[in-house]
């Protein structure tokens, strides 16, 4: 099994109990299912948003508004605690790695 694949089944199976994470993270698993998100870009990905740096794949966009995180996919939009957010990912990061 691909390492892409696993991502998208661990992606699948996590489930924020946040209602706004949620929301956001199913814009993940979009992307992640198109292929616009990989294990190496989702760790450079949780490494920006630690840094509180915006982060862009695509059509998928990371920006930090405020003190809350904006996802986009494509013409999909949800906000969230980037804090929360970066809990998620870190979950589903490869089981090897340190999250960073």
């Amino acid at each position: 099994m691909s390492d892409t694949t696993n991502l998208s089944a661990r992606a699948k199976q996590y489930s924020p109990r946040d209602p706004d994470v949620a929301t956001c993270w199913s814009l993940i698993v979009r992307a992640i299912d198109v292929g616009w998100l990989d294990s190496d870009e989702l760790r450079e990905l949780i490494s920006h948003l630690r840094d509180r740096r915006d982060f862009g794949v695509e059509e998928l966009l990371f920006a930090h508004v405020g003190e809350r995180l904006r996802v986009s996919f494509l013409d999909d939009k949800a906000s969230c605690s980037p804090a929360a957010m970066i809990a998620a990912l870190t979950a589903v990061a490869a089981p090897n790695s340190d999250g960073a």
